[in-house]
């Protein structure tokens, strides 16, 4: 079945995807964007409800040297997996997961 579309609910969080009203914008990026893996470019406008926005202003707020202690904690670790796709997983998603083996087995530590 179709969900109508509310009257004014016609935004969307670009990185939570919740629908919003204009007045629930909380913050706004702009610009040019290349993708290197589609070998894309274009412009840009991406919008954020107020979780996402205060998210991303922290980590565009944290030093170099914090985002490198992030990247060694987490390739000591053994990470397979990037930053963006942790951070996406519920703990119930995680609980299956063994971050040290690419097949997630443990076995060869």
């Amino acid at each position: 079945m179709p969900i109508a579309l509310t009257k004014g609910l016609d935004q969307k969080c670009c990185d939570c995807g919740i629908a919003l009203y204009k007045k629930e914008i909380t913050g706004e990026l702009g610009g040019w964007f290349i993708d290197y893996a589609e070998h894309e470019e274009g412009e840009v406008h991406l919008k954020f409800c107020s979780g996402c926005w205060e998210r991303i202003k922290e980590i565009m707020n944290r030093d170099q040297g914090d985002a490198i202690l992030k990247r060694k904690e987490l390739e000591r670790e053994g990470a397979k997996h990037t930053i963006a796709q942790i951070e996406a997983f519920s703990d119930e998603d995680l609980s299956d997961i063994d971050f040290r083996t690419p097949d997630n087995t443990g076995v060869g530590m």
